[in-house]
């Protein structure tokens, strides 16, 4: 049984927002804000509320105020090779000015990202306050505590990533504090993800300490490897920061030796509903089938409909590159179970030969990840049951492989790599890759795959290439391409070989990416470059932040 993320609960914010000194009586057999958190139910529904923003994406948010659509895939895959926008040239076009590096502080998705996030960091704080005095048992005590500082490490880490340094509050904003709090740097912002995640790791018990009834609350596991990611992106991403890879070595070790986790047996199983809170399974967000489509009643989400097929059901983002295609070894079963298309398994998906209009996506291509089973789908109206997988078991090898290559160990680097590829050459294709069948078919893997025997740079390579295969569409590849310094190569091949969807035009021939890019950058570790979308120009003008560079 899945627990739902609900929202903030409207009795909750009554009651903290309506403290009042005209009544001097004390009450009777009553919730207050004060004793609020000393009943167990009230204290797991207030963190419950704190999950919830991590899903939400279009629904009025604080005031009303309309939040649009925003999936971190907009940026991790859209900014990479892996993906394009997907739909029609015409549709949503302010993703394609965040790919193209020309956007505006008012644009929609960066104001309801900031929005979203502020949210959950409230709500996380408000929960840590009020916990502070509460008289809850002391293992519940520390769990709720180390869920709330899971979801506001993963908050900033959000905000981090995308903005850059922004404005840190640890206590719910009082008045006072209106338009009085600057940006925290860009290390100082990456040292508060690094503590929330830290304290995280200290106060939650590991996944087996859950019962059937908590599927999907934040773990030690979880924290483990949400800290883990944050050190290995300040390493390429913070020039101040002191993270070293025998940090992101030790967390990553942790989780291994835990034994709390396995790969699934058949990577084409993971994104499948069945596939669900598996055992490869790090931290899962849970979705349900609700009356709306839109916050703050909506109990499952769009991502599913926002990337399918528009001939089909859905709406047509998200589309996979030729490049990615490319960059899948012969006979690699994954492709199927990643990327969709006529040239992959005839175009079938759960059993049905699909139709394709390349005027209505960019690519030949859509996310088999994001594919529902027609029983799944939803109508226009409501969301999708589908959960989204956060953080799995095979990224946690993946960063153990990178790290114990940094520290001279290549033997355990290729050993963590053979893992994942072992579980890839016994794998099966997509379920229902055949016509008017729902099984999962294996056919013509003989030999495929080989072994990694390569060493030095060759191996470091192997690795970057084995995190993007693996790990395709889940919205990594342009945060990889960042850290690792690689991310203008990128910016420079996609200008000069990526085409329309009929493969006859440069898409990029008339935008300077690179030229776009580089002036809304940081310098970087090593002198990587790292790029950062603008502070919402509202958000500047109220609190008098300094805008990003190039904005």
């Amino acid at each position: 049984m899945k627990i739902f993320y609900s929202i903030w609960l409207l009795g909750l914010t009554l009651l903290i927002s309506s403290c009042s000194d005209f009544l001097e009586v004390d009450p009777i057999a009553a919730e207050t804000e004060s004793n609020f958190f000393d009943t167990p139910e009230n204290a797991v529904y207030a963190v419950n509320a704190c999950y919830d923003l991590i899903g939400m994406t279009e629904g009025p948010g604080p005031d009303d105020q309309w939040l649009t659509h925003n999936y971190e895939w907009f940026f991790g895959d859209l900014l990479s090779d892996d993906s394009e926008k997907g739909s029609t040239e015409a549709d949503f076009t302010e993703i394609q000015d965040i790919i193209e590096w020309r956007t505006t502080s008012d644009n929609p998705i960066v104001v309801s990202l900031w929005i979203k996030c502020y949210d959950g960091i409230y709500r996380a704080n408000n929960v840590l306050l009020q916990l502070e005095n509460s008289e809850l048992d002391e293992d519940l005590l520390n769990r709720l505590k180390g869920e709330a500082s899971f979801i506001r490490g993963y908050f900033y880490f959000y905000l981090v990533k995308v903005f850059g340094g922004v404005p840190v509050f640890t206590t719910p904003v009082t008045p006072e504090q209106f338009g009085q709090i600057d940006r925290a740097s860009y290390h100082e912002t990456f040292e508060q993800v690094i503590a929330d995640f830290t304290a995280a790791v200290d106060l939650l018990p590991e996944k087996s300490a859950y019962g059937s009834t908590d599927l999907g609350r934040a773990t030690k596991g979880a924290a483990r490897t949400f800290l883990a990611r944050a050190l290995m992106y300040q390493i390429g991403m913070d020039a101040l920061g002191e993270a070293t890879w025998q940090d992101v070595f030790d967390q990553t070790n942790a989780v291994i030796s835990s034994n709390e986790y396995t790969l699934v047996s058949n990577y084409a199983t993971i994104f499948e509903m069945e596939g669900e809170n598996n055992s490869e399974s790090i931290f899962e967000l849970q979705m349900e089938v609700g009356s709306t489509g839109t916050a703050p009643g909506k109990t499952g989400t769009n991502s599913n409909q926002f990337q399918g097929n528009r001939m089909d059901w859905g709406w047509g983002f998200n589309n996979p590159t030729v490049n990615l295609f490319d960059a899948y070894e012969d006979n690699d079963p994954r492709l199927s179970c990643s990327l969709y298309g006529e040239s992959i398994q005839g175009g079938v998906v759960h059993g049905v030969t699909q139709e394709f209009d390349l005027s209505q996506q960019m690519t030949p291509y859509l996310s088999r990840k994001a594919a529902l089973e027609p029983g799944y789908r939803p109508s226009n109206s409501t969301s999708s049951p589908a959960n989204i997988r956060k953080a799995r078991y095979a990224e946690v090898l993946l960063m153990h492989a990178e790290a114990s290559y940094h520290l001279g160990d290549e033997t355990t680097a290729k050993t963590m790599l053979e893992a994942i590829r072992s579980r890839a050459r016994t794998s099966t294709y997509a379920k229902g890759s055949i016509e008017g069948e729902l099984s999962y078919v294996v056919t013509g893997f003989s030999g495929n795959l080989p072994e990694i025997t390569s060493s030095g740079e060759d191996l470091l390579e192997d690795i970057y290439h084995e995190r993007r295969i693996e790990l395709a569409v889940e919205g990594f590849r342009y945060w990889d391409l960042v850290r690792t310094g690689n991310y203008f190569d990128v910016l420079d091949l996609k200008k000069a070989t990526f085409t329309v969807s009929d493969g006859s035009t440069l898409r990029y021939e008339n935008v300077d990416l690179r030229g776009n890019c580089l002036p809304k950058c940081i310098d970087g570790p090593n002198g990587n470059k790292v790029p950062l979308l603008p502070i919402p120009l509202s958000e500047v003008q109220d609190w008098g932040l300094q805008q990003n560079n190039g904005y």
